[in-house]
């Protein structure tokens, strides 16, 4: 079995007018940040989807987080995958160890709640195909709009599970929720210095 991490990190972070991946968040990055919580989590190896930071160039530009994942599968060949993405500064890596745990022990796809990403997502034949069809239809072709993780979900018999503090599943678009998300953060440190 081979797990990888993947940090999507391939979006055009126009709502933020600057390479998410390269703010930083106190004194690292949301790259570094995103690599480490993944490395953490226990994957076998992690892995960025996003030219744009020297990572795995998408197969089908602007075809979504989906595109950055279908292209880490076919770079990288790995039996699983536990993908998340750049921008969320509150992610911890409890929540991941125990999402790749169900989604192993389940060998299904699996999410938190009411959120797409972060997934532990088992690599078999029919996932692939599926990727692979979706992204060479005559729908993307024409339309750009690539498939959704609801219809990979709906394909995989997907596993949901409950996340107590949604709070994580936050994730920063502008530099406005960016800026919120720094001075939570602030917030939470100097809260734990004191106990």
């Amino acid at each position: 079995m081979t797990c990888i991490g993947v940090v999507l990190a391939g979006g055009l972070s126009s709502r933020m007018g600057s390479d998410k991946a390269k703010l930083c968040l106190g004194d690292q990055s949301m790259l570094s940040f995103s690599q480490h919580l993944l490395t953490q989590a226990g994957v076998d190896k992690v892995v960025i989807s996003g030219a744009n930071v020297g990572g795995i160039k998408d197969l089908f530009e602007q075809g979504g987080p989906l595109a950055g994942i279908y292209s880490a599968i076919q770079s990288e060949r790995p039996t699983a995958i536990l993908a998340i993405p750049v921008d969320m500064p509150f992610l911890q890596e409890q929540q991941l160890k125990e999402l790749k745990l169900k989604g192993e022990l389940s060998q299904r796809a699996t999410y938190f709640n009411d959120s797409s990403l972060p997934i532990y997502l088992p690599v078999n034949a029919l996932v692939n195909q599926y990727l692979e069809q979706e992204f060479s239809s005559a729908k993307f072709l024409s339309t750009g709009k690539g498939p959704s993780f609801k219809q990979i979900f709906k394909l995989c018999n997907a596993l949901s599970i409950p996340l107590k503090d949604t709070q994580q599943l936050i994730n920063t678009n502008t530099p406005e929720q960016f800026k919120q998300a720094q001075q939570l953060l602030k917030k939470t440190r100097t809260r734990n210095s004191y106990v």
